[in-house]
């Protein structure tokens, strides 16, 4: 069993609910150990969803959960809680640099150019490739079709057959990527139109896409795996969608309905 919590709640942090999340923020601010009865009334749930949080995270019951809970906080040292420090303050920095080149209106320009077009085409590789596929996940249960290209030669054979008026976004977080940046020319030219989400103000690809949001950028973190590569875009990925889903509301209440008539 991992004991690393912080590991363990975000692994099954897709399946958690709202209650899930108070219990998971309490031990994750290692707070102390208590009965189950005591746990519910300070966090304001109830013992069964206690039981249902262990269940979700891979153990029996919550007697197993604070056997382990308490092995991490016996093992853990001050060193290890300047990590955690130095760690909290790298999403500080993340969280300033964001808030620094947020741009309102060109996120609502964003939103309004998706809300345009049914179809939608995601270029990025690697951790832009992750967060290209949270953009799919989340705007494919609006009712669009969302594409993930990942790979060069895919990126190549898409950018020539699609036709003018199509919509492409591409995904780097340090903007340097070569092949993509000649691809976004190539398109550019066809009448496609092109956005773009990146971190470095100074990128190429900056001159080539009709939009581009500027993000965080991670500063060499993401070569230590401290905070996950894909962070900033998912930041920027996180407004549009807000940004979208206030500009469609309707509309998306619509869609949701229609498709709830053909599910039952």
């Amino acid at each position: 069993m991992n004991k690393d919590f912080q590991l363990l709640f975000e692994y099954a942090r897709i399946k958690f609910t709202s209650a899930d999340n108070k219990i998971a923020d309490y031990f994750l601010a290692r707070k102390p150990v208590k009965n189950i009865e005591e746990l519910a009334l300070v966090i304001g749930v109830s013992t069964a969803s206690i039981t249902r949080f262990c269940k979700k995270i891979g153990l029996n019951n919550f007697k197993e959960f604070l056997f382990i809970y308490q092995q991490q906080l016996d093992q853990e040292s001050p060193q290890q809680s300047m990590k955690l420090n130095g760690l909290h303050n790298d999403y500080i920095d993340m969280l300033q640099q964001f808030d620094k080149r947020f741009d309102k209106e060109l996120i609502a320009e964003f939103s309004s150019i998706i809300g345009r077009h049914d179809v939608i085409h995601i270029f990025g590789s690697g951790y832009s490739a992750l967060a290209g596929a949270d953009f799919k996940f989340r705007f494919t249960r609006l009712g669009k079709f969302v594409e993930v290209v990942q790979d060069n030669d895919s990126m190549r054979m898409l950018s020539s057959i699609l036709k003018p008026g199509a919509l492409v976004i591409l995904l780097s977080l340090k903007g340097k990527n070569a092949a993509m940046l000649n691809y976004a020319k190539d398109m550019k030219q066809k009448g496609i139109t092109v956005l773009c989400i990146t971190a470095n103000e100074k990128s190429k690809l900056i001159s080539t896409a009709d939009l581009t949001l500027l993000t965080a950028s991670l500063q060499g973190e993401e070569s230590t795996g401290m905070i996950s590569g894909q962070m900033p875009i998912l930041m920027a990925v996180d407004y549009i969608y807000s940004q979208y889903v206030h500009d469609n509301r309707d509309s998306i209440q619509n869609w949701v309905a229609t498709e709830q008539i053909f599910a039952q």
